[in-house]
């Protein structure tokens, strides 16, 4: 399964969040806390990375479920034609019963904790002639807020069509294409560090 993505900044939160509720349907919330895992391969400048995020869903009508996923994404940021960024990640994922024994696993095997993220979401569903839209509105500390809208796809023949699609919805969400965020939010993490 591939991931197509595109990310902007958000500076009118209340104005987006009136926008989505219009034509999209409201999913709930979920707190998101990733930490990432590096595994550095020998005589390369190429690692692995994995995370393990934690999630705390509260739905419409208030009820809350938790669970622990663990990721694996191939990710590669792209350009189309008129300069936009936008991600095309390959991602694998399985729920976890015990997170601790995965991090003993990888700790034992040469992974070292890299970072931290914490994300508040509110998260809602569109469908689209292209498949269901997903879209995040996340505050991301000490970054601000962000607007993610994503669409899954078994191979990437329509990606063009898709990015356009995202482009549009961004639109709509009242958020400017001139926003669009092409840094992944590790790289945004370590410029707030000063890193």
């Amino acid at each position: 399964m591939y991931e197509i993505e595109l990310k902007a900044h958000v500076y009118k939160r209340e104005e987006t969040v009136s926008l989505l509720n219009t034509f999209a349907e409201y999913l709930g919330t979920t707190i998101k806390d990733d930490t990432y895992y590096h595994f550095q391969l020998q005589d390369s400048e190429s690692r692995l990375t994995c995370r393990i995020r934690h999630e705390l869903y509260t739905f419409p009508d208030s009820t809350t479920k938790t669970q622990d996923v663990l990721t694996y994404k191939a990710k590669e940021r792209r350009t189309d034609k008129g300069g936009s960024t936008y991600e095309v990640n390959e991602e694998s994922e399985t729920t976890l019963s015990d997170p601790e024994a995965l991090r003993k696993l990888l700790f034992a095997t040469g992974y070292k904790e890299a970072y931290t993220k914490h994300k508040d979401v509110m998260q809602w569903i569109y469908n689209t002639e292209l498949g269901q839209a997903h879209i995040e509105l996340c505050t991301v500390p000490p970054l601000g807020d962000f607007l993610e809208i994503e669409m899954i796809t078994e191979n990437c023949n329509n990606e063009e069509t898709i990015r356009d699609k995202l482009k549009s919805l961004i639109v709509k969400s009242g958020v400017s294409l001139n926003d669009i965020e092409e840094k992944y939010y590790s790289e945004l993490l370590k410029l707030a560090k000063g890193e």
